[in-house]
């Protein structure tokens, strides 16, 4: 069971770990419900690329992907 829930997660698993705004856009309005000041926070305010820019730039993900797909 364990072999086949890997396969199926590596089928559509993110490749570059992108985290995309929209994916964090129904957290901050859930903690905005009681905290009205985090409706003035973006999700791109939260995001910070840095590692995965290196991870991409040194071709972390390259190799890993080749060797997993």
């Amino acid at each position: 069971m364990l072999d086949a829930s890997y396969s199926i997660e590596m089928k559509v698993m993110e490749p570059r770990l992108e985290l995309k705004p929209a994916a964090i856009q129904p957290m901050i309005e859930e903690v905005a419900r009681n905290n009205p000041r985090a409706a003035k926070i973006k999700p791109q305010d939260l995001m910070d690329r840095r590692y995965l820019a290196d991870m991409e730039s040194s071709g972390f993900f390259k190799q890993l992907w080749s060797e997993q797909r």
